[in-house]
């Protein structure tokens, strides 16, 4: 009898793989938001949704399109998200009484009722990832990707 094993190649962090980096340390932020979100019971939100509401709830009512800016996804993106936000009863669309082409979002009770919960869940994942790192390390880090999202403006421009 054969048995295959598949192994994930890990490779290292450098500057001829850093897309592959970057998305493997998204990857494992995302597991680790799944996690932390069923540990509290909440099953019906995925981590890709997080910023979307992390808007609404930044902004209060705001346009389809302003979350799309925000968010720096496709407007289809947003709206296919906020679908599913609303039919899990977690945002109220409203057609704009002054505009009717426009369509306000606003959080429910229910999503509002979860943010003691998100909130902890950021501060974990915070204190996760920035452990062992010096203050100095931090700014360093920060001011680094702000070079490079810079960069990546200065090339697709701003949204």
């Amino acid at each position: 009898m054969l048995i295959l094993v598949l192994y994930k190649t890990i490779m290292p962090i450098s500057e001829t793989n850093f897309l592959y980096s970057i998305t493997s340390i998204r990857q494992r932020l995302f597991r680790f938001l799944v996690r932390e979100l069923s540990l509290r019971g909440i099953e019906d939100i995925a981590p890709s949704h997080g910023d979307i509401l992390f808007v609404i709830d930044r902004k209060g009512t705001v346009t389809l399109q302003e979350v799309a800016r925000h968010t720096l996804k496709d407007k289809s993106t947003v709206s296919s998200v906020v679908n599913k936000l609303e039919a899990a009863g977690y945002i109220v669309k409203e057609r704009d009484t002054v505009d009717g082409r426009c369509t306000n979002l606003t959080l429910t009770p229910k999503a509002q009722s979860l943010q003691p919960a998100l909130s902890d869940i950021s501060k974990r994942m915070q204190t996760r990832l920035f452990e062992g790192f010096t203050p100095e390390e931090r700014q360093t880090l920060f001011r680094l990707m702000e070079k490079l999202d810079k960069n990546l403006q200065e090339l697709w421009g701003r949204r």
